[in-house]
């Protein structure tokens, strides 16, 4: 009897050392690593962001603690292991793309109102009467205040610039801030919030291909330079 009785112990001590070693609950699955799926466990290893996700259950728990090492103290196979890294990635990649997805809506948004304010600022001072061959002043209200927080192009450029102007061929072409200009305004800002480190010369550059484009040039045949 006394026998048996040590065998027991030795039996529980066993158990509950392997269940310390393993890290997981009694709900964990079991299933031994095999030599050919080396090559799985070695593409499941890559790093991810394992901190901002939670365990689903158990057995990821053990896996995720350190999956090189995940084989032999989870018992679990290398394809498991694979799975279960693959699925964190999932979610990474999904939550990641969700804030991208954000943050080009907040940015939506906000150009929308720029756009609504330089719209309002555009009917508070209205063209001459017969709007005939007025000058378009290519650094707008709109562009120029986001000029101004520009961290290399701040300084450089006054609102209405008189450097920079383009006269308009007719009145269709120019009167009043029409959804054109809006437009042009819209695509000149993003363009500088998109490019904080733009020089003065790749600036310029992109304002010149913008107005030697079809639509424009039929707008403002000799582009646009200083006040004549």
């Amino acid at each position: 009897m006394k026998d048996a009785g040590r065998a027991l112990l030795v039996w529980l001590l066993v158990a509950l050392a392997s269940l310390t070693v393993v890290g997981c609950s009694s709900g964990a699955h079991s299933a031994t690593s095999r030599p050919g799926e080396a090559s799985q466990l070695g593409a499941a290893s890559q790093p991810i962001y394992l901190a901002q996700l939670s365990c689903l259950d158990t057995e990821s728990c053990c896996i995720l603690r350190d999956p090189l090492t995940a084989a032999n103290r989870c018992m679990v196979s290398p394809a498991r292991i694979t799975e279960v890294l693959n699925g964190v990635k999932t979610v990474y990649g999904t939550t990641n793309a969700r804030a991208v997805t954000l943050k080009d809506e907040a940015q939506e948004k906000e150009d929308t109102r720029f756009a609504e304010a330089a719209e309002a600022e555009g009917e508070a001072a209205p063209e001459p009467p017969n709007c005939q061959g007025q000058n378009h002043h290519v650094i707008s209200r709109p562009i120029a205040k986001v000029l101004e927080e520009h961290r290399t192009l701040s300084g450089l450029y006054e609102p209405r610039d008189e450097r920079y102007v383009a006269k308009a061929k007719d009145k269709e072409s120019h009167c009043g801030y029409q959804k054109w200009h809006r437009d042009v305004d819209l695509e000149v800002i993003r363009w500088l919030r998109a490019r904080e480190s733009a020089t003065q010369k790749e600036f310029e550059a992109f304002l010149r291909e913008i107005y030697n484009r079809k639509d424009m040039l039929e707008r403002f045949p000799n582009g646009f330079g200083p006040v004549s």
